[in-house]
Parts: structure tokens; C-alpha cells; sequence
């Protein structure tokens, strides 16, 4: 089902081919923390959010730093820009799935799940 207001879309807005990326790309891992499966790039803010088992990353574009960590004790499997100021994420919390709604403005630790 649709979210009113919502401009999601399956189909990537960019695409690079592995050549290019080979020798410009940058690497990130963070300790302890593995299962990195889901991206969603948020262009106006320039932040590429990082879904993984038990965090959530906002990574800024251009020097690929970590600028949020959010210690959330389940596997992020979806992560969407909502609007200019909220990010939709969906884990599975222990076998419980929950999603949030995440303001995206600012920065700073923002804990999982936090109820829509």
C-alpha cells in the first residue's frame, strides 16, 4: 500500500559502473557491527544511510565519515526517504517487525523503533 505523499520508487536513480568505482571508492566498517545490506541516498542532504544488523549510519557523501550511530538490536531491512525531513526504516527486531519514522534533519544519535 502507497504512503500519501510518499515518492518511493524501486528503481535506482544512479547507476556506476564498477570500473569507475574501483580505484574512487572509499571503504567503511565500523566494529562489531556486520550485515551491511541496505542503502538509501539521500541527495539533498548528501548522506548515504547505511542499514546493518543492530545500527543504522548516516554517511556523509563526499568524505564517507560517520556522522550517526543508532544502536537498534535488530537487522535493518528497509530504509526510504519519506520527505525532506523524515527517513522510514523497517527492521526485524527480534522477530517482531517494527518501522519508524526517523528525522533525518540534524545530527546525532536517533534511537530504533520509535513508533510512526
Amino acid at each position: 500500500t502507497a504512503v500519501p505523499g510518499a515518492s518511493w520508487s524501486a528503481v535506482p536513480r544512479t547507476t556506476v559502473p564498477f570500473a569507475e568505482l574501483r580505484d574512487a571508492a572509499k571503504r567503511f566498517s565500523r566494529g562489531g557491527i556486520s550485515h551491511y545490506v541496505t542503502l538509501t541516498l539521500d541527495e539533498a542532504e548528501a548522506l548515504l544511510y547505511v542499514g546493518a544488523r543492530e545500527a543504522l549510519f548516516a554517511l556523509a557523501t563526499g568524505t564517507v565519515e560517520l556522522k550517526a550511530a543508532t544502536d537498534c538490536f535488530n537487522y535493518v531491512r528497509f530504509l526510504q526517504s519519506y520527505n525532506s525531513s523524515h527517513l522510514y526504516a523497517c527492521g526485524t527486531y527480534a522477530f517482531q517487525p517494527k518501522c519508524a519514522y526517523i528525522v533525518s534533519a540534524g545530527r546525532g544519535p536517533r534511537l530504533l523503533p520509535t513508533p510512526p
